[in-house]
């Protein structure tokens, strides 16, 4: 057949053995993450919140996420004798900083493998079946060789490997907005009731995935819609079949919103054996060190719908903490931005995507103006991915290509169908496929196990990534502390320094080195010990530690070239250095966690020798400000943080990266 692109005899062998081979791939990729990386920031919270949803129906932690990804990876831990956190189950809201201590400790008590591991593992079933449903759904919509195209693309495509076994939710929404997608074309092209409730499953995982799920619905409702209309038979009235569409999709959102309602346990209220709101919307976004945001109107949009009792009280504390969370400093290419902007994520998604994925896709948006027979098909895969990243263009909160994971499903779909399109129109055209899929291939095994740094290589591959992001989860998301040990031990490496990224208790327990400030918030309650002016041996310094990110801490160990480089995000240096404002930093630290513990004239003592090493950087006196603030010494509190605000304008990203008790006592003062 001329537009077959190999014979039908060797296709009958040919085809299945492709099919399993990239399955397979896919699978072995995913367990190879899940067991070489350590835990990113996020995951010890996803999984102890999930164990208490388990436990006692504990609603009232981790609400800034729906449950599906938390229930399905902890479903284990069920049959497992476990030492429970001292945090009291479903007794009260539990704070985020109290979450991520909790969360480390939870994994640190029960051997952080032996409860990360097959908690990812678990959470890779929705990639798995990611994986299933791209194949499936271009085999349906275009062909066996678009299917198949589509799997390549997708079996080694970084990003879906990195995210595609942890424990969070940014996969189970790649695969829901595309399960609710073709889920509709489905229904559409023969409406049945065994259609209309697999349809409204999917509906409700997409509710289920992520609280982001919603910015899908209205472009979902808009196709379905159109394309009663621009692909009714001549005899039906195009009323009528819109009210039919309008009616079907409603019964959608209903099923999903029942199936949303059923992981909550049907519990209106977060905390179980309530009777009563358990924390005001207003005060939960005062909490996260926004007050401001009370006055928005996506704020009083939140209060409204909770009002109206529609979802779960949970579910819309994790939408007032998308409005209380929904901006934060950039960093990106050297620079820092007081917000987020709309560039960041096409940059990211050229960076971060793979070579094979970006030359592809020109051709599939080309379809619709060459495949008229196709554009029905074209529409349900192309409508919402658009939307969706056109979407994220208006975006604050720019920390991760991950935010933007829903479209590569449709777009890998829609690459796949022009590059089988574009081959059988020109010949030659799929020997050139071939080839950059092996590549492809090739680009990708050369990664592993560092997908989550990855970058094309138009950008100079994963040691370069630093470069444009310095500090995110498309660099270092805390995920390289197991490749840090290993890298000791093979170098037999005793004396050395760590200034990763992320829960200090867990690198601890990973990394056998002395702990080093980093510029994650330290939360934990035991004391850190205070850092010496000077340093000697092998020092290894996350990227998002150093400028822009971070501070000026660690720039002397940068005036040198590093002796390796680690996962992309981790340097290595070895030599003596002089580090004084690390000192202060971590005796600033250090002031913090004196004054949780109460521990007032050590935190001031602590604070004033932080000033003393470095009273250019506003970390030592704010720490020292809230000290004497506490021991009720306002007027010289005052004068630390005048210092504070005077010193931050040099570096905001500091400024902005102080945790939300400090800066509400910052504004608080600043206003006086």
């Amino acid at each position: 057949m001329q537009n077959e692109l190999v014979s039908p005899k060797v296709l009958r062998i040919l085809f299945p053995t492709l099919v399993a081979f990239l399955f397979s791939a896919f699978a072995f990729q995913l367990w190879y993450h899940a067991v070489r990386t350590s835990a990113t920031v996020d995951e010890p919270t996803h999984i102890l919140a999930g164990h208490r949803y388990w436990q006692c129906r504990d609603f009232g932690i981790n609400p800034e996420h729906p449950p599906l990804v938390k229930l399905l990876a902890t479903a284990q831990l069920n049959f497992r004798t476990l030492i429970e956190p001292e945090l009291e189950c479903g007794s009260r809201h539990t704070t985020q900083p109290e979450t991520f201590v909790a969360g480390a400790a939870f994994l640190i008590d029960n051997g952080i493998d032996d409860v990360l591991i097959p908690s990812r593992l678990l959470s890779a079933m929705l990639s798995l079946l990611l994986a299933a449903l791209v194949f499936v759904a271009a085999l349906k919509m275009f062909g066996r060789w678009e299917a198949l195209t589509a799997l390549a693309i997708l079996a080694f495509e970084p990003n879906l490997i990195a995210h595609g076994s942890l424990v969070t939710t940014d996969m189970a929404l790649t695969l829901a907005s595309l399960a609710a997608a073709f889920a509709l074309y489905w229904y559409a092209k023969d409406p049945n009731w065994t259609r209309f409730l697999i349809t409204g499953l999917a509906f409700g995982l997409l509710l289920s995935a992520k609280h982001s799920a919603v910015i899908f619905v209205p472009v979902l409702f808009a196709i379905f819609v159109a394309d009663a209309v621009l692909f009714r038979k001549p005899d039906v009235k195009i009323s009528g079949q819109i009210l039919h569409r309008t009616a079907a999709f409603a019964g959608f959102f209903l099923m999903g919103l029942v199936l949303l309602w059923s992981l909550y346990g049907f519990q209106y209220y977060s905390l179980p054996n309530a009777h009563a709101p358990t924390i005001a919307i207003d005060e939960y976004i005062k909490s996260k060190g926004r007050p401001e945001m009370v006055e928005s109107f996506s704020a009083k949009g939140v209060l409204a719908l909770n009002m109206t009792r529609i979802f779960p009280e949970s579910y819309v504390l994790g939408l007032a903490d998308i409005v209380a969370s929904g901006s934060r400093n950039m960093s990106i290419f050297d620079r820092n931005y007081e917000t987020g902007k709309w560039f960041y994520f096409p940059l990211a998604f050229l960076v971060k995507s793979s070579v094979a994925l970006l030359l592809l896709l020109p051709f599939g948006m080309l379809l619709p103006f060459f495949a008229g027979e196709k554009r029905r098909e074209i529409m349900f895969m192309l409508a919402p991915p658009v939307f969706f990243f056109a979407f994220s263009l208006t975006s604050k909160l720019n920390i991760g290509v991950r935010h933007i994971l829903p479209v590569y499903g449709f777009f890998i779909i829609i690459a796949a169908a022009g590059a089988v399109w574009m081959s059988r129109r020109v010949p030659y055209f799929r020997y050139a496929l071939i080839a950059l899929l092996l590549f492809h291939i090739a680009a990708t095994v050369r990664t592993a196990p560092n997908y989550l740094a990855f970058s094309n290589t138009f950008w100079g591959g994963i040691n370069n990534t630093y470069r444009i992001f310095p500090g995110d989860s498309n660099l270092d998301w805390s995920q390289n502390d197991k490749l840090v040990a290993e890298y000791l031990a093979s170098n037999n490496i005793k004396d050395c320094w760590y200034a990763g990224w992320g829960n200090v208790e867990l690198m601890s327990a990973l990394v056998p080195c002395r702990s080093m400030p980093n510029t994650f918030p330290r939360i934990e309650i035991p004391l850190a010990d205070p850092l010496p002016p000077v340093i000697e041996g092998t020092v290894l310094v996350s990227a998002a530690n150093l400028p822009p990110r971070g501070g000026n801490e660690y720039v002397p160990m940068t005036l040198q070239k590093p002796v390796a480089q680690i996962g992309g995000g981790i340097f290595v240096y070895q030599g003596r250095f002089e580090i004084k404002l690390a000192s202060a930093i971590s005796y600033a630290q250090r002031t913090d966690q004196l004054v949780r513990l109460n521990r007032i004239e050590e935190a001031i003592a602590d604070g004033r020798r932080a000033v003393e090493l470095a009273d250019y950087d506003p970390r030592p006196h704010l720490a020292l400000g809230l000290a004497l603030l506490r021991s009720g010494n306002k007027s010289e509190a005052s004068l630390e943080f005048g210092a504070v605000l005077e010193t931050a304008r040099a570096n905001l990203s500091l400024f902005r990266n102080v945790d939300a008790r400090a800066r509400l006592e910052l504004q608080r003062m600043a206003m006086e």
